[in-house]
């Protein structure tokens, strides 16, 4: 089954880089324009110099965003900035943060390279779809830099706690090599595995697990991408090629350091009409409540997990509604009885007439995990509609993804995201 490797991590060097927190970052797809500035004014070294860098007007084929990525990548190496360990390790990674709800996590991570499976096999399961746009542009990234500059977020099953055993040992009794806080909230722990009779315990550990991907499922099929394209090319290739791994952070899906919380859907782009008709919709298909302020309604929704599905809506002004839908049959799969599965057939397919799956009804939606911030964007007139979902929990994602289904986009958000910077797996 999963295959989970030590490698050889290129990771900053805190000699030459003595403030570490400047020069890790968000991943590149939930940065925006002014956090990517911010980011390269912090450090000249920050790594979104390499997982974001711009294209301008002047671009060619031979000089561009991903071949000045790839320089960048090469000159840091050259200089010290960047080292690679000597031998294969496996890391431990412990992210500290605070939910919105205001409770504290410390998630722990093992970072390791898997071996590259299709999802056909069943070794990786994914449990959304993708599009294709980002994937292209991530090759393009790797073809040039031939370097995996950002972890796949897997969680596995490990209900004896095998593994988080062995890293509780491991950190008791070794400092980290990281330790560190960075501006957007979190708290970074690293420590270097590599004691090999450990390393050799924790490899056998995930011999007959499967592992789901909670996060980086673009990112993966951009792996595969790429090892297929070196297996092509190459003469030599082989299955230990490094181009048949993909760096990981695999977390116990049975931690108490995991916090799942729900994507808000903002509607946009639609005739007021049908707004006003989904409206009168929503009255006749379904049980509604209504609200004077979104504390109320988050209670009221609360309450109704796990009992009936349920859906925050707010369309303006200081009315907030709660849409509540029957229960599914427990005869029905296990995807069709989640929330946001009801709320996509049911409600934004049927009633709003938006089919996600259709790249010209994604322009009338789309996503934000801040629910406050989900109201304001309704509120200043930027979006038509909020619609709030409870979180999917991860024994239905894992249930899911067993089952062979994926879910629609944008189900679940691991918080908080991984942070980019932690460790490069170079594939050459």
């Amino acid at each position: 089954m999963a295959e989970v490797l030590p490698f050889q991590g290129v990771r900053f060097n805190t000699d030459r880089i003595t403030d570490p927190e400047n020069v890790i970052a968000p991943p590149y797809d939930v940065i925006y324009e002014a956090d990517r500035i911010a980011l390269e004014k912090q450090h000249p070294n920050n790594i979104v110099r390499l997982t974001l860098s711009q294209p301008t007007d002047q671009d060619t084929d031979q000089n561009n965003q991903y071949t000045r990525a790839a320089s960048s990548l090469r000159k840091w190496l050259q200089d010290g900035i960047l080292l690679q360990d000597s031998k294969p390790c496996y890391y431990i990674y412990d992210q500290g943060f605070i939910t919105p709800d205001g409770k504290d996590y410390i998630r722990r991570a093992l970072v390791a390279v898997g071996k590259l499976h299709q999802f056909a096999d069943r070794v990786i399961l994914p449990h959304e779809k993708t599009l294709a746009a980002p994937k292209a542009d991530r090759l393009n990234l790797m073809r040039q830099t031939h370097a995996q500059l950002s972890p796949i977020f897997l969680l596995y099953s490990d209900q004896e706690g095998i593994v988080e055993q062995e890293m509780e040992a491991f950190t008791q009794n070794h400092r980290p090599s990281m330790d560190l806080s960075e501006k957007f909230g979190s708290t970074h722990r690293v420590w270097k595995v590599d004691d090999i009779t450990v390393g050799r315990r924790i490899r056998q550990s995930f011999v007959n697990k499967s592992l789901l991907i909670a996060d980086g499922h673009h990112r993966y099929e951009t792996a595969l991408a790429f090892r297929d394209e070196m297996k092509a090319k190459k003469q030599d290739w082989s299955l230990q090629d490094p181009c048949n791994y993909v760096m990981m952070n695999l977390v116990c899906m049975e931690s108490d350091g995991l916090a799942v919380l729900p994507i808000n859907r903002l509607l946009h782009n639609l005739d007021p009409a049908v707004i006003q008709k989904a409206q009168n919709e929503l009255i006749s298909r379904f049980e509604l409540q209504v609200f004077g302020d979104l504390d109320s309604l988050k209670s009221a929704q609360t309450k109704l997990a796990n009992i009936k599905p349920s859906f925050g809506y707010y369309t303006g002004g200081s009315q907030f509604q709660l849409i509540i839908a029957q229960p599914p049959s427990q005869t029905e799969s296990s995807l069709n009885r989640l929330d946001i599965k009801i709320l996509h057939d049911q409600i934004i397919k049927n009633i709003f007439g938006i089919d996600t799956t259709v790249s010209e009804d994604q322009k009338k939606i789309s996503y934000k995990a801040n629910t406050e911030q989900a109201i304001e964007s309704v509120s200043s007139g930027e979006f038509q509609a909020a619609i709030l979902p409870n979180p999917t929990s991860v024994s239905q994602v894992y249930d899911v993804a067993l089952e062979g289904e994926t879910m629609p986009q944008k189900s679940t958000f691991f918080y908080p995201k991984l942070a980019t910077g932690i460790a490069i797996h170079l594939m050459r």
